[in-house]
């Protein structure tokens, strides 16, 4: 029936992508590896031979060399397509992202260009002009509500040092008092007073309650 009305559509084999050639190379490679490590443990084992077996097993060695060389030109070449590859799906996956930034720009361009639409430099700097007037305006304006009233008399500038003169002259004055307010004046000791003393000195109980009385002498002729 299928040589009669052909394969159906469903039924296609799909096309082999680059990442499924990519591995395809990758296993070709990983088979070669296998085959070199194969070769390269009997030559280590014909590299420990003594010399009378060596000789007789020489041509075969050299058969091995030589299998080895054409399996590393093979990986070579493998490897070689495979970077190719590899190169080729990234730009093609570049493809799409390059496409996203265009149309991201793109919007955005447009975007830009319909906000700025109404939006002109002129206007800005009219904008900030005006507003810079109406600031300095306003600070006039503050100047005058803040002006003292009731006031006949105003401060000058002679006025203010005089004032500030006066301030550092009594914080001096003030300074100079506290300096001399902490000088401690060393007490006197006050020996207790004999009242056995024969000067005329009235005592009650131990205290001074009169002057003591000058000793009288008599004139002599």
């Amino acid at each position: 029936m299928s040589r009669l009305f052909g394969w159906s559509k469903s039924n296609t084999i799909p096309k082999p992508t680059l990442n499924d050639t990519a591995a395809t190379l990758d296993l070709r490679v990983e088979t070669i590896n296998k085959q070199i490590a194969i070769i390269d443990h009997e030559l280590q084992a014909y590299n420990k031979l003594p010399p009378a077996r060596k000789a007789s097993q020489k041509s075969r060695a050299m058969a091995l060399l030589n299998k080895k060389k054409m399996y590393e030109r093979q990986r070579m070449t493998i490897e070689g397509q495979s970077a190719n590859i590899a190169a080729t799906t990234f730009g093609i996956s570049n493809i799409a992202i390059h496409k996203e930034m265009y149309h991201g720009l793109k919007d955005a361009k447009n975007q830009l260009a319909k906000g700025y639409k109404d939006l002109k430099i002129e206007k800005v700097e009219t904008l900030m002009d005006d507003l810079d007037d109406q600031l300095l305006d306003q600070d006039e304006m503050n100047d005058t509500f803040s002006r003292t009233l009731g006031q006949d008399t105003y401060i000058t500038d002679a006025d203010l040092e005089n004032e500030l003169a006066d301030l550092a002259t009594e914080e001096s004055g003030i300074q100079s008092n506290a300096r001399y307010t902490d000088l401690h004046v060393p007490s006197v000791p006050v020996q207790p007073i004999d009242t056995r003393n024969k000067t005329g000195v009235t005592t009650k109980n131990g205290t001074i309650v009169g002057l003591p009385k000058a000793p009288v002498t008599g004139m002599k002729n």
